[in-house]
């Protein structure tokens, strides 16, 4: 498969005040094994259907049509002339998938029950998730636009106090909301040569995605089922939704570039364009069909600083991984990120995820190491709120399939989370904080030709 590096223009209407940069950038990620009737969609992190999706044919059928051929093998599919997923969120499909033409639509919706622990506990019922609605066309044998939409009914479902979740520093405690659209993509990609391995992507986005960071954590493979964000993603994979990103990118075989510049100033609903302000730069390589490592750089002016004239920097890089294991499927991600303000010491963050599926049942797990500052957690500690801490949070989950047909998924799970603090942290959190959550999941996705 080929990885492409895309030209982006996007903004986010997620609240400004709980990003640490401007924007983040999606990475290609390692393929996963899907059925006949699906190929891997890096750009999601899931598998999705080649054309519309298939009716089962009754027994009454099979037997009127005795003759009628078994569905053709990947390997004997059709080629497509163009590449729906050359952006910067995915990579392109693999050599037997069919062309993508068509609109895509993508459910992921939860409903979710946290209880955290210790003097900052809270307990309450939220609902986050979101949608996408993705149109692709083939312009001609070498060139592809495609239009993605993303949202969330998150400020209805989640409200103003956000998700429950120790030690985040996005709400205090908490995961914000995000705004209703948090991205508004359109992608232009031309095949520069005859064996479609160069490619060149623009792209723009009133909002959307920068070039920094992995896949983000709502649509990576390796997180899928977590409803937890991690504690340090405004530092690995917070510019998912930032303002008026403009970008390019080459792919070169397994080789993928991207720049793109943005705006890093507040954002408001619904759609503010700004002159670009900030900058970022991604590289990702895949090895093969199972492994891919990237890093990236942005130099973000953050949206407290907007009218002044300093900037921050972010450095990340990761480690994706796909592979069989026994009857099942394992995939992790291992990812760093740094941010360094104008004036002040590197906060750093560390995560290592995995998820096994077996079945219907899915397995998966979260470590975290981190830097935080105890004033973006409003907490008062001897040597002062401005001194990094370091801090960690380990979470073990598990979630059943109870329903699948047509696109449409159920699920039920629940997971909990053993959280590690400093000592100077114990006043507000208590000797033991943890927090459990247990949820249903309701996922959707299908195409229209």
């Amino acid at each position: 498969m080929l990885n492409f590096i895309a030209f982006n223009i996007y903004g986010s209407a997620a609240d400004a005040q709980h990003r640490a940069i401007g924007s983040q950038p999606s990475i290609a990620t390692p393929s996963a094994e899907c059925p006949a009737t699906q190929r891997f969609n890096p750009r999601m992190g899931i598998c999705m259907p080649n054309a519309k999706i298939p009716r089962a044919t009754s027994p009454s059928e099979k037997a009127a049509s005795p003759n009628s051929s078994p569905a053709e093998p990947p390997s004997k599919k059709s080629k497509t002339t163009a590449n729906p997923d050359q952006s910067a969120m995915s990579m392109p499909m693999s050599e037997g998938a069919k062309s993508d033409n068509g609109v895509m639509v993508r459910l992921n919706q939860f409903m979710l029950y946290s209880r955290t622990s210790g003097p900052r506990g809270q307990s309450r019922l939220t609902g986050p998730g979101m949608w996408m609605l993705m149109y692709d066309e083939d312009l001609s044998s070498r060139n592809h636009l495609s239009i993605d939409v993303m949202g969330t009914p998150e400020h209805l479902t989640v409200g103003d106090k956000g998700t429950p979740q120790l030690l985040q520093t996005e709400n205090i405690d908490a995961m914000h909301p995000h705004d209703y659209i948090m991205a508004l993509e359109f992608r232009d990609s031309l095949t520069l040569n005859a064996d479609k391995k160069e490619r060149l992507t623009f792209l723009f986005a009133p909002r959307g995605e920068a070039a920094f960071g992995p896949v983000p954590f709502m649509h990576r493979i390796s997180a899928e089922g977590n409803p937890d964000a991690p504690l340090g993603h405004s530092l690995q994979d917070g510019f998912h939704d930032v303002s008026t990103v403009l970008g390019i990118g080459y792919q070169l075989a397994g080789t993928t570039i991207e720049t793109t510049v943005f705006s890093g100033k507040d954002i408001v609903w619904p759609l503010p364009m700004h002159s670009p302000d900030s900058y970022a730069v991604r590289v990702n390589q895949k090895v093969d069909n199972h492994l891919s490592f990237g890093a990236s750089y942005a130099d973000a002016l953050l949206p407290e600083d907007a009218g002044r004239a300093e900037h921050s920097q972010f450095v990340a890089a990761w480690l994706t991984a796909s592979y069989s294991v026994g009857t099942g499927t394992l995939k992790s991600s291992l990812i760093w990120g740094q941010g360094r303000p104008t004036h002040g010491a590197a906060q750093n963050s560390f995560l290592e995820e995995a998820l096994y599926q077996l079945g219907p049942n899915k397995f998966y797990g979260r470590a975290e190491l981190l830097q935080i500052l105890p004033d973006n957690l409003d907490l008062a500690v001897p040597n002062g709120g401005a001194v990094l801490k370091w801090a960690g949070a380990l979470t073990l989950g598990y979630e059943r399939t109870l329903f699948e047909k047509s696109g449409l998924s159920l699920f039920v799970g629940s997971s909990y989370t053993k959280d590690f603090i400093p000592a100077e942290f114990t006043h507000a959190y208590g000797n033991d904080p943890a927090g459990a959550k247990v949820y249903a999941r309701v996922a959707f996705v299908g195409r229209s030709h």
